[in-house]
């Protein structure tokens, strides 16, 4: 019996992981607007009544293309800014690489254009769109508390203010990036530079 169910349980969990690449791949190429759950169920090879298994509707199936790219970003995060490794230098220049990946993964950058767009049209998206978005941030705080020397005191205001900053600029120079496609380090430098100075002004602060 629960070997049974497992089975049907992996067979549910890869219908909804090619339902999701196939959707990533569909949106980021056509828009939102352009693909419809049929599109996305055809490509993936499955039935419509199989993508409303997984999905509630549409957008329920854009938001958890960003969750899941949101966890993606927040792992890789965890990865590279961590209190065990009390080297700030050493998890910048970490992030630097991570910045590289993430300016080049156009696919992902036209859908949280979509997103943007979308909630911006959408009422009741948009909250929902909201709520993902400020877990995104609270995780994204919590790892960069990290980069603050353990003896000082947090103020979570000023981790809230640099963690809006950093999300923000680093969607806004690769989207730039995205167009103009030219010289990436120099997007990189614009973040890490303003990442230090926001940390060298908290550190200073609480001395």
């Amino acid at each position: 019996m629960n070997s049974e169910k497992l089975s049907r349980d992996e067979k549910q969990l890869k219908t909804r992981l090619a339902l999701i690449e196939s959707g990533f791949s569909l949106i980021s190429s056509h828009g939102y607007g352009a693909v419809s759950i049929r599109n996305i169920s055809k490509h993936a090879n499955y039935t419509q009544g199989a993508f409303y298994s997984n999905f509630s509707n549409k957008e329920d199936f854009l938001l958890e293309l960003m969750r899941l790219q949101f966890e993606k970003e927040n792992l890789q995060l965890q990865t590279i800014i961590s209190k065990e490794d009390l080297n700030s230098d050493y998890s910048i220049e970490k992030l630097r690489v991570w910045l590289s990946d993430f300016f080049n993964n156009f696919e992902w950058l036209k859908i949280s254009i979509e997103l943007q767009l979308y909630a911006a049209r959408d009422k009741s998206f948009a909250l929902e769109y909201q709520k993902v978005w400020q877990t995104h941030k609270d995780e994204v705080a919590k790892i960069l508390i990290c980069l603050i020397p353990a003896a000082q005191p947090v103020d979570q205001n000023q981790i809230e203010t640099i963690t809006a900053e950093l999300i923000s600029l680093s969607y806004g120079l690769a989207l730039q990036y995205m167009i103009f496609k030219d010289d990436v380090e120099k997007y990189i430098n614009i973040i890490i530079q303003n990442l230090n100075h926001r940390i060298e002004t908290i550190s200073a602060a609480m001395k």
